[in-house]
């Protein structure tokens, strides 16, 4: 891992990502249009970021807690814009949706200041991956001022994967915070 450069391209596509994000919350409902080229790009920096720091092995410590803080400050600016719209998830999605983001944050800190660096899952990549398609088929809905037929059933598959991702992360977590604090005794 090559940490010596903060400012790589991988780095400043999570940065810009993250700086982003916020515009969601009024951008949503102000311009839906240009909301939805801004959801675009976006995307493509996320799924470019990685890529090019392991293309470029460019990997540094700093990616690896910028790129999820990006992701989860998205997450939640898309789903409280979303909120306020004709066409928006279920409030429990939502909730589950909030719940699973704040515990990872906080767990993620948590963490780190026991010197463990947590690292995504699959599953947790499943499931930021199914929301970024719920939020690409929301703004379809509100561009085009339909429902769309299967959303319904989205909704499930998407609270699916929040839910196993959050009792997985819950899962991992709680085991880090054993190892550390056994660790700790034994020294």
């Amino acid at each position: 891992m090559n940490s010596s450069n903060i400012f790589t391209i991988p780095n400043l596509l999570s940065f810009f990502r993250l700086l982003m994000s916020p515009f969601f919350l009024f951008l949503v409902k102000a311009d839906i249009k240009l909301a939805f080229f801004l959801f675009i790009l976006v995307s493509i920096t996320d799924a470019l970021d990685g890529l090019i720091a392991r293309l470029t092995n460019s990997v540094s410590f700093l990616g690896k807690l910028l790129d999820p803080i990006a992701d989860k400050v998205l997450i939640l600016s898309l789903s409280f814009a979303f909120i306020k719209l004709k066409y928006h998830m279920p409030a429990i999605l939502f909730k589950l949706i909030l719940a699973r983001e704040v515990f990872i944050i906080l767990g993620s800190v948590l963490l780190l200041y026991l010197g463990v660096v947590p690292k995504p899952s699959y599953l947790g990549k499943l499931a930021t991956f199914s929301m970024m398609m719920l939020f690409f088929g929301l703004f379809i809905e509100n561009i085009k001022n339909y429902e769309i037929k299967f959303i319904d059933l989205f909704y499930d598959v998407v609270g699916v994967f929040v839910a196993l991702s959050f009792f997985e992360y819950l899962n991992i977590g709680v085991r880090n915070m054993i190892n550390v604090f056994n660790h700790k005794v034994l020294k």
